[in-house]
């Protein structure tokens, strides 16, 4: 019995994280660092803090949104990213 229930609760721990579509923290600072370059602001952010900024990057963002901000080479490219989209306030 214990191991039916090891082997589920391994296979469903398995499970879920492959299907997990959240981007690595070191991915998030590079796309943010590039952001922050391309929208002239890196200069005021290098003495800030931008592990809030990474941490809602992880939680709000895509594999796929953050790949393509870290490759962005102009505003147009990353707005296109969807990486900048701003959250709807909670009312």
């Amino acid at each position: 019995m214990k191991r039916a229930l090891r082997a589920v609760l391994v296979i469903g721990v398995f499970g879920a994280s492959a299907g997990c579509n959240k981007p690595a923290a070191e991915d998030c600072r590079a796309a943010i660092a590039n952001m922050q370059k391309l929208l002239g602001t890196d200069a005021a952010a290098k003495n800030g803090d931008n592990e809030g900024e990474v941490r809602r990057c992880k939680g709000g963002s895509s594999r796929e949104a953050v790949a393509c901000a870290m490759k962005a080479s102009s505003v147009d490219e990353l707005k296109a990213c969807g990486f900048m989209a701003a959250k709807a306030k909670k009312e």
